[in-house]
């Protein structure tokens, strides 16, 4: 008889903790597209990091050339200006310039789309890894847009590509206590001062693989915003494994015996992501999956646990597909996408296209990849859409978003020009490793 009530009462207080959250909206987004000079080809960007590190040795070159042409990036990606001109200046001014473009442009375009006032701001949030000026990038914003003098806002720094998917989980807690304002998240990676000019192998797949990128997301708690936003909040789930020496130390800043600074990759990597991965689908399962499937999940666990599990074999993946409409990852890049594609077992699509078009732009490639979505028209009324992404720490976020409309492309969607285009099909492991 105890069981039943226990039961009861548990599903009451579940029932009663999510009739007390306060609905939060997606408004929009936007993310940044830089100026056509600025694009690289696949070509252009071996031979830019080639003219970065003068002093590679031929096996490091070989490996930077296979990297690039096997990465799953197109020829249309776009590099800082510091690192197309002539002489190469890494300065702090010109750090803070690339700064200013990508995040101004994307902040301008996500009010314009909204309508929102900058003084309409409650809370801001800025997550950058590596680039970290004084004053912050938040103070940037403020002075920019002139925001008012109690705005509420937050640095994110040193978490990598998952840290715009934290933000989104920290701007949601922040508008559970405060009331009818809005929540502004600008998620970037600046590279002017991020470059590795050494000839450290397991450091050049941040030069092969990052490009530029950003984008701004406006999220409102006002009931009244409902009609007007994209999607609602639904779920977050963020898995932090740092209190493993192996997992924190998987990507690391450091520098290497000539001094040199840069992001150091160990062979602890895939072992330490599919670990995060694992923990974050698991407690995402329990909470957006059906009944059966979390019976399943958690017999697994049993038997995994008692040790009858067949050694060797895979752990139980549940059919996310019964729940979610639309899975957009991180990009990570091609081996990345390959692995959650067999994982998840759900469309990666977007993820490939936006490595493919736009390259690894850390925590705003999300981003990227729900806005092919959106141009593609594919996002209807009702649909579930999984953001996951995963980074230095190592950390797996995901968020769910729910869609309040049939959801139709920005004018200024990055996509629009090329949209057509795609999905597009290469076989990177046909193109050769070395050019004349």
């Amino acid at each position: 008889m105890i069981f039943p009530i226990i039961f009861l009462l548990i599903i009451a207080i579940i029932f009663m903790s999510k009739k007390s959250r306060k609905a939060v909206y997606l408004v929009n987004h936007a993310s940044f597209k830089a100026k056509k000079s600025q694009q690289v080809t696949r070509k252009k960007s071996i031979g830019m990091i080639k003219l970065l590190g003068p002093n590679l040795a031929d096996d490091t070159v070989k490996l930077l050339k296979k990297m690039i042409l096997t990465s799953g990036i197109g020829d249309a990606t776009y590099a800082p200006e510091a690192y197309l001109s002539m002489p190469l200046n890494f300065s702090l001014d010109n750090a803070r310039s690339e700064a200013e473009v990508a995040i101004f442009t994307t902040v301008k375009s996500v009010l314009a789309n909204t309508g929102v006032k900058p003084e309409k701001i409650g809370v801001l949030i800025v997550n950058c890894s590596i680039f970290n000026p004084v004053p912050s990038l938040t103070s940037m914003i403020v002075n920019k847009f002139k925001l008012k003098e109690d705005v509420k806002s937050f640095s994110l720094s040193g978490m990598g590509c998952s840290a715009g998917l934290a933000a989104i989980a920290l701007a949601h807690d922040v508008l559970q206590v405060n009331k009818d304002t809005y929540a502004l998240i600008v998620s970037t990676e600046i590279l002017t001062q991020a470059m590795y000019t050494g000839d450290e192998p397991n450091k050049q797949p941040i030069n092969c693989l990052f490009r530029v990128g950003g984008s701004a997301i406006l999220l409102s708690n006002n009931p009244s915003d409902r009609h007007v936003s994209k999607y609602q909040f639904v779920h977050s789930v963020r898995t932090n494994t740092s209190n493993s020496n192996s997992s924190y130390k998987c990507i690391h800043l450091d520098e290497d015996s000539l001094g040199l600074r840069g992001v150091t990759l160990t062979r602890d990597l895939i072992v330490e992501a599919k670990i995060a991965i694992k923990a974050n689908l698991t407690t995402l399962g329990y909470v957006i999956l059906p009944l059966s499937d979390k019976i399943m999940f958690c017999l697994d666990y049993l038997v995994d646990r008692v040790g009858l599990s067949k050694k060797g074999s895979d752990p139980r993946v549940p059919n996310f597909g019964k729940v979610i409409d639309h899975f957009v990852s991180h990009v990570g890049g091609k081996f990345v996408i390959d692995a959650l594609e067999r994982t998840v077992k759900l469309d990666v699509e977007p993820a490939r296209m936006t490595l493919h078009r736009f390259g690894n732009t850390s925590s705003s490639s999300v981003w990227y990849g729900l806005a092919y979505t959106e141009a593609k028209r594919k996002i209807k009324n009702g649909d579930r859409v999984w953001h996951i992404a995963f980074g230095s720490g190592f950390k797996c976020n995901s968020v769910i978003w729910q869609a309040l409309k049939n959801v139709e492309p920005n004018m200024d969607n990055p996509w629009i020009e090329d949209i057509h285009l795609y999905p597009i099909k290469e076989d990177f492991q046909a193109y050769p490793l070395a050019f004349e």
